[in-house]
């Protein structure tokens, strides 16, 4: 049988977090020096800071993220292997810019290759591989474009596997994109972190004179503990920028949290180096990770006219770790469902909760609410019984409950 229940219910519960930091509104005091910034979570790709975040930009060797993604597709496919071999021809060694200096005839490994990809931005590196994997240049920036497509990323084009300006323009991405690409990648392949955290790349006595730079492009993993990745880039036209990322330690168990950061387009190394750390320790001054919803823990207390249940609990279908920033207050609506049909089982969908920033206004997460118990209709006698209870206390006669 068919109840309708036409409610809707909206309720604010205030989490009240008490901090000592300092809250920045607004702007954190480094666009002047960049040409957009991002800070994000890593877990639920919630951007907590931004500027200028989807202007398509160069990208110089920030590219390499996605020569790596399609190079880790390849093996994930069977198509090649960490330790396929590949002879150098004079196309790579003509590369120019950052190189790892390959030679017309020497041999490397794939995975030699990768890592020098990452670590020294390797563009030559970057040729070889795409060779290898679709026989010529434009064939594999075909599948970075294609997989860019895939994996949403709507503001985003590439002419090349190592970002070198080509004469027809540069590769580009929005910020916004790049943080897409960024999480998508540590999970998918994590692994990459283990590249990306070295100091320098390991090379065989012999093949690289002593004057070979070999250390990690990343100024970052000098100068702040947790950093792990993730790459640099500097053209001309892009600037000095960089995508780090951090894990950072919760003050209790489940507390832990990784963020992204991204600054593109300052004027010099120096400058590259100073902000992007300004905003990696901004979020971990101003920022911390902790469960607000809890799928054991009843959110509200429902009642649903005809019900055999006259009060019901709803939970959170979910868990919910949300980064929260200091000194704001996260708020919570309730929305129960205006249309409800009985019989109802335990489970089941029955509206939604929206958390909300207090200061911003901005919607953090919305999360399904569940029903904690079956709920069927009353019978008549039940039904019955409600009613005389209701029209006799309306009147002034109290019954006992039952």
């Amino acid at each position: 049988m068919k109840n309708i229940f036409k409610r809707q219910l909206f309720l604010v519960l205030i989490l009240v977090l008490f901090t000592n930091s300092i809250a920045f509104a607004g702007k954190i005091g480094i666009e002047d020096g960049v040409s957009a910034y991002l800070l994000g979570d890593f877990e639920d790709g919630r951007i907590v800071e931004e500027y200028n975040i989807d202007t398509p930009l160069a990208i110089a060797s920030i590219t390499k993220l996605m020569t790596y993604t399609i190079v880790m597709d390849e093996i994930r496919n069977g198509n090649i292997s960490m330790d396929d071999i590949i002879t150098i021809d004079k196309e790579v060694e003509e590369v120019n810019g950052s190189t790892f200096e390959l030679k017309e005839g020497e041999k490397f490994s794939v995975e030699t290759l990768l890592e020098s990809t990452l670590i020294v931005s390797a563009n030559d590196s970057c040729v070889a591989l795409a060779k290898h994997i679709s026989g010529d240049v434009p064939s594999f920036v075909n599948k970075m474009n294609q997989k860019a497509e895939e994996i949403g990323l709507e503001h985003t084009r590439y002419l090349n596997p190592n970002g070198l300006p080509e004469k027809n323009g540069q590769n580009t991405m929005t910020v916004r994109d790049i943080f897409k690409l960024s999480r998508y990648i540590i999970k998918e392949y994590p692994e990459i972190l283990e590249i990306t955290k070295k100091d320098k790349i390991d090379i065989e006595d012999g093949i690289r004179d002593e004057e070979f730079v070999n250390e990690n492009t990343n100024p970052l993993l000098k100068e702040m503990n947790g950093v792990d990745g993730l790459k640099t880039g500097f053209t001309g036209e892009a600037g000095y920028c960089l995508v780090s990322t951090v894990k950072v330690k919760g003050q209790a168990k489940g507390e832990d949290f990784r963020l992204i950061g991204i600054v593109m387009g300052t004027k010099s190394e120096e400058g590259r180096k100073n902000m992007s750390k300004y905003l990696l320790e901004y979020g971990i001054s101003n920022y911390k990770k902790r469960e607000v919803l809890s799928k054991n823990i009843p959110v509200d207390i429902i009642h649903i006219p005809n019900a055999n249940r006259l009060e019901v609990e709803v939970f959170p279908k979910e868990n919910i770790r949300l980064l929260e920033k200091n000194n704001d207050n996260i708020l919570q609506k309730i929305v129960i469902d205006n249309d409800i049909q009985l019989p109802l089982k335990k489970g089941d969908t029955i509206g939604k909760t929206i958390l909300y920033s207090e200061n911003s206004e901005k919607v953090l997460k919305e999360v399904e609410l569940i029903l904690g118990k079956n709920v069927k209709e009353a019978n008549f006698i039940t039904k019955t019984f409600r009613n005389l209870k209701g029209f006799f206390k309306y009147i002034g006669i109290k019954f006992f409950k039952i």
